[in-house]
C-alpha cells in the first residue's frame, strides 16, 4: 500500500474530488476528502482542521450550528448521516470535534443542543447520537411539539460499540468503552469503565494491558 504524507494511493480518487468540492466553495482550510455519491454542506462557521474523510455516499450537513470544528483526521463512514440540526428554524449551538475521531458506516449523528467529542474516539457500524429530546403531550399532535435537550459530551479515548445509541443529556467520561447495541439514555459514565444493555449498566473498569498478562 502507498502512503504519501499520511494519505493512502487508494485516496487519490476520494482527494480529487474533495478538491473540487473545495475549489467550488473556496475552502481552502484542510483537506477533504469525499467518497463515490458524498454530499458534504459547510459554512464558514465550521473550520476544518486537518484531513476530513467523507465516506462513500456519506452526509455531512453542518450548516445550521453557530460554530463548528472538525478535527484532524475526522472519518465519517460510507453511507452515515452527520446532520447539525433537521429543521431549518432551529440552529445547533455547537459542534467541536477534536482529533482523530472515526464513525463506522450507516451511523446517525446529530448535533442537537450540542455535541463535543473528545480525541481519539471510535465509533463502529450503525451508531447513533441524538443530541435533542421531544415533548409528546397526550393532546397535541407529536410532530407539532418542540424539541429541548441538554446536548451530548464525549470524552477522549472513548469506544462506541456497533449499533450504540447515546440520547440527549449523556455525558461519556474519558476511556469509556460501550458493547455493541449499548443505549446510553442521559447518563454519566466513570473514568475507563465498560457499559453494556439496554439502558447502559457498568460491567467493569478496563484493564492495562500487563494486567491482562498475569
Amino acid at each position: 500500500m502507498i502512503v504519501i504524507n499520511g494519505l493512502r494511493f487508494e485516496h487519490i480518487g476520494m482527494l480529487l474530488r474533495g478538491l473540487l468540492w473545495q475549489l467550488s466553495r473556496l475552502r481552502f482550510d484542510g483537506i477533504v476528502l469525499k467518497g463515490r455519491g458524498a454530499r458534504i454542506f459547510l459554512d464558514r462557521r465550521v473550520r476544518l482542521d486537518g484531513i476530513t474523510k467523507v465516506g462513500h455516499y456519506a452526509t455531512l450537513d453542518l450548516r445550521q450550528t453557530a460554530s463548528g470544528r472538525l478535527g484532524n483526521r475526522f472519518s465519517l463512514g460510507d453511507y452515515s448521516v452527520f446532520r447539525a440540526s433537521g429543521s431549518p428554524d432551529f440552529t445547533c449551538p455547537f459542534v467541536d470535534i477534536a482529533e482523530r475521531v472515526s464513525f463506522g458506516p450507516y451511523c446517525n449523528i446529530g448535533g442537537g443542543f450540542g455535541l463535543s467529542i473528545g480525541a481519539d474516539v471510535i465509533a463502529g457500524p450503525y451508531v447513533s447520537i441524538h443530541p435533542e429530546e421531544h415533548m409528546h403531550a397526550a393532546d397535541i399532535l407529536i410532530r407539532s411539539q418542540q424539541v429541548f435537550g441538554q446536548g451530548i459530551c464525549i470524552q477522549g479515548d472513548c469506544w462506541l460499540g456497533a449499533k450504540t445509541t447515546i440520547l440527549d443529556g449523556s455525558n461519556l467520561a474519558f476511556g469509556t468503552v460501550l458493547g455493541a447495541a449499548t443505549l446510553v439514555a442521559g447518563t454519566e459514565t466513570r473514568k475507563n469503565g465498560i457499559y453494556v444493555g439496554a439502558p447502559a449498566r457498568f460491567i467493569r473498569f478496563r484493564e492495562r494491558d500487563d494486567e491482562k498478562l498475569r
